[in-house]
């Protein structure tokens, strides 16, 4: 929700804050916008006499953060004294509650990385999320198997044995916070999510026949019983003559109107990029939209599940 302040403090094309302290800082940069917005120094905010605001060193610390802990109510009166809009306050609460304390995902900060974390803080600000793989289950999706697959995979790329010997022995922390990471769609305020997955995405066969069918399994189980949770399945036909703009887009929304709008690509286990420059957006958002419009429809999509299962429950296991 913090994509609009970001926007004010020009800090474009940033993600959210990922820490306490991250939001924290970024209150401080936008009580200092507001205040050069308004052409007044410090002296003159601390001139106006009100005790919920203090004097001039309080003011001062205000903006130059050093510390996650805020003072709400002063926080909150220097808003009033600069006549911030109601969007604004609304921001910079959802600021005030990722200071007070730790996220979950910083306990993994020994495999998290700024990527994962900032791509953890959107999630769960958004309140709809669209997205569109063609090459991979999405990450919200995916089951322990299929997502120890996906890393095994990459891991075997590395020449170095060293170095795949030390990223495996990490492999079940990042297993542990891709898991804990789902437990966002089974929250009562959890997003709208709509997945786009591609046939190819679907047909392919990572880690054996058996990993893939309860990958399947999932997938069926989320698009037929989650209300929140959209699944549709896109034919390799549909894109014969023009793939989507990237092959793993995903778009975040913390408001149901267009502000705040994020999108990020992802690169295949090496983190990603994220635009929130709208001109931008809209590009992978059309394409997105496109999609979904070339995708089967909710019954297709389970049917077409249904079938790869049974194709993979079909001959010996691998």
């Amino acid at each position: 929700m913090s994509t609009q302040v970001l926007a004010l403090v020009g800090r474009q094309g940033q993600a959210p804050p990922a820490t306490p302290f991250a939001a924290a800082q970024l209150i401080g940069a936008l009580l200092r916008h507001l205040r050069t917005q308004h052409g007044l120094t410090l002296e003159q905010v601390a001139a106006c006499k009100d005790p919920e605001i203090g004097a001039l060193a309080t003011v001062q610390r205000c903006e130059t953060v050093t510390t996650k802990k805020l003072k709400e109510e002063r926080i909150r009166a220097l808003l009033r004294y600069y006549e911030a809009p109601v969007e604004i306050c609304e921001e910079v609460d959802t600021l005030l509650e990722q200071s007070r304390g730790e996220q979950w995902w910083t306990h993994f900060s020994d495999v998290t990385g700024e990527i994962m974390g900032c791509l953890l803080a959107l999630e769960a600000q958004s309140k709809v999320i669209k997205t569109c793989h063609h090459l991979l289950i999405p990450g919200l999706l995916q089951t322990a198997g299929y997502t120890r697959a996906v890393m095994e995979d990459f891991y075997n790329t590395y020449p170095d044995p060293k170095t795949r010997e030390k990223n495996r022995a990490a492999m079940e922390r990042r297993l542990e916070l891709r898991l804990r990471r789902q437990h966002l769609l089974d929250q009562q305020d959890g997003p709208e999510l709509t997945a786009v997955i591609h046939e190819m995405a679907v047909r392919q066969i990572l880690g054996s026949k058996n990993v893939m069918r309860e990958q399947l399994r999932q997938l069926h189980n989320f698009a037929e019983n989650k209300p929140n949770v959209h699944i549709r399945i896109l034919p390799a036909a549909a894109t014969r003559s023009k793939l989507p703009v990237h092959p793993a887009m995903t778009l975040l929304k913390p408001h149901d109107s267009a502000t705040g709008r994020t999108i990020y690509l992802e690169d295949m286990n090496r983190g990603g990029t994220f635009y929130s420059e709208p001109s931008e957006v809209e590009v992978y958002q059309a394409s997105i939209d496109k999609c979904w419009k070339m995708t089967l429809s909710k019954q297709q999509s389970l049917d077409f599940l249904l079938e790869c299962i049974a194709e993979l429950s079909a001959g010996p296991a691998e």
